[in-house]
């Protein structure tokens, strides 16, 4: 037993990032499949007049990006022994649910949200959803900016800069440019 306060240990062990452990290997895992696969489904989607006026060009570029970020985590954790731990030893929960959460948001914001909603606002959905669960402990007010300030900018660059379509249903930019030149 320790001479230090049980609320200082608590407090020192939310402060302490976790351990590189099998936890790490298997959500890079997942991550690299997933990444994989938005890749791939880009690729796959036709290029009418070259590669510059690609639909697919969104889903190419994220799922790279992820795919280099899931493969650092991977490298990371390997690097840090989570091998070395084997996959018999313990996984924290809490961890494990939150991959869960994550990948089951991915899932309904590409296969649901994408098929209902403006890419715009099905993409702040999702970006406040993975905020809520991979950065709780941030500020409200900034995670909202972020949510809606990003796919705002993602429009504004290839739907508009570049006259890209993006996924899903409805397209809030042509609506606002069309508000504004019938007023």
């Amino acid at each position: 037993m320790t001479n230090e306060p049980e609320g200082d240990a608590r407090a020192e062990a939310a402060r302490t990032p976790p351990a590189e452990g099998p936890t790490s290997v298997l959500i890079a895992a997942g991550l690299l499949i997933v990444s994989a696969y938005f890749t791939i489904g880009g690729l796959a989607l036709p290029y009418p007049d070259g590669w510059q006026t690609a639909p697919g060009m969104l889903p190419i570029l994220l799922g790279a990006s992820l795919f280099i970020m899931s493969a650092a985590l991977l490298v990371k954790a390997i690097r840090a022994g989570a091998l070395r731990v084997g996959l018999t030893g313990e996984l924290p929960g809490s961890n494990i649910a939150r991959a869960a959460i994550g990948f089951a948001t991915v899932g309904i914001f590409y296969f649901v949200l994408l098929a209902f909603l403006p890419f715009e606002l099905a993409a702040a959905l999702f970006l406040f959803t993975m905020f809520w669960v991979f950065w709780p402990e941030g500020n409200l007010a900034l995670r909202a900016v972020i949510a809606v300030c990003l796919p705002i900018f993602i429009t504004l660059c290839f739907a508009v800069g570049f006259g890209l379509p993006l996924p899903g249903q409805g397209n809030l930019a042509e609506a606002a440019q069309y508000l504004m030149v019938t007023r």
